[in-house]
């Protein structure tokens, strides 16, 4: 379908403006974009927020301000990263004349994952109103543009040829939006498969709910803007980022429980900002059939294992004294 003459001029402007500006011009751009979206976003939030509690919370200033300063930030890092890092360019990625559409994607993605964020912190809850929508944009964006990926559904770096570079089956050159579909409903089955499954083997080793059923939610909709290696990726990483936030909000907080979503997004927000060079170290094993089973084994049997020790954890007898009493000889506590 041809595009009107107007649309194109405008499409080049913008691809010319942010693939090839300088950093202060995508900071003066990206920043007042941020916070212009941060303050709808909080609108939203606010509205969800009330709906969840039945009318009993509202956010608070402090959280407004965060969720603005945090769309901000993320806006601004993600574009500043990408066009000027160059942490997303790599040869099989998505064509360069693309970029300035996926940035939008991905900044699409991260805002919802700041509202979702908001909410589990609070309320330890993801609301289906934020990733039901999220996933039919994902999925429909990916397939009536094409080449909104990070990675083609399918890259094999073990069959390298000297010319053409690694192995991607022709069908995803020539059909680019039956290639988005695939990649995006790809991408949604792996995020929410191995987050249906860890919360499988969580309910059986633990005897209990580790992960809710908005998890394996938010995870499809990342997996329907990110695909099925990003994902893959992203959740190995959510417990690494799930530490470090734990010991940050521990110290600025007090708090011991947190819920899982914000690690999810984390690990979606490092991989977008690392993808170049965390795809350079696992290439060759996402295009080997066998490596992945033994990935998958290992993922499972990992995971089996480290909550086994969390319940022989729980299962050491706490001895509780009362207060005001001491076992140490002669001592009493009578007065």
């Amino acid at each position: 379908m041809l595009l009107p003459e107007w649309v194109l001029a405008v499409d080049d402007l913008l691809f010319r403006f942010i693939t090839r500006g300088p950093p202060w011009r995508h900071i003066a751009a990206f920043l007042p974009l941020g916070l212009l979206i941060g303050a709808l976003l909080t609108r939203w939030t606010a509205r969800l927020f009330l709906v969840e509690s039945c009318g009993d919370r509202r956010l608070s200033r402090a959280a407004g301000r965060g969720i603005i300063i945090a769309t901000a930030a993320v806006f601004t890092g993600l574009v500043l990263a990408v066009m000027d890092g160059r942490c997303q360019w790599i040869t099989e990625g998505g064509s360069i004349n693309w970029g300035h559409w996926r940035l939008f994607y991905h900044q699409a993605l991260l805002a919802l994952l700041i509202v979702a964020t908001a909410i589990d912190l609070d309320q330890y809850l993801i609301p289906d109103q934020i990733t039901v929508p999220g996933i039919l944009v994902g999925i429909s964006i990916a397939t009536c543009l094409g080449n909104m990926h990070l990675i083609p559904v399918w890259v094999d770096w073990n069959h390298v040829n000297p010319i053409e570079g690694p192995y991607i089956p022709e069908w995803i050159k020539l059909h680019p939006h039956w290639h988005g579909l695939a990649f995006s409903l790809a991408g949604l089955v792996t995020g929410a498969g191995v987050t249906w499954l860890a919360r499988l083997i969580a309910r059986w080793v633990l005897g209990m709910e580790a992960l809710g059923f908005g998890d394996v939610t938010l995870m499809a909709m990342i997996g329907s803007f990110m695909g099925w290696q990003p994902i893959t990726v992203i959740f190995l990483l959510a417990p690494v980022c799930g530490i470090a936030i734990a010991v940050i909000v521990r110290i600025a907080q007090g708090r011991i429980v947190l819920p899982y979503g914000p690690f999810l997004s984390a690990a979606t927000l490092v991989v977008l900002l690392s993808w170049r060079w965390i795809w350079t170290v696992t290439r060759e094993a996402f295009g080997h059939g066998p490596t992945l089973v033994g990935l998958a084994l290992g993922i499972v049997g990992g995971m089996a294992f480290l909550l086994g020790l969390l319940r022989l954890y729980r299962a050491i007898p706490v001895e509780r004294r009362t207060p005001g009493r001491s076992d140490e000889p002669g001592s009493s506590s009578e007065q």
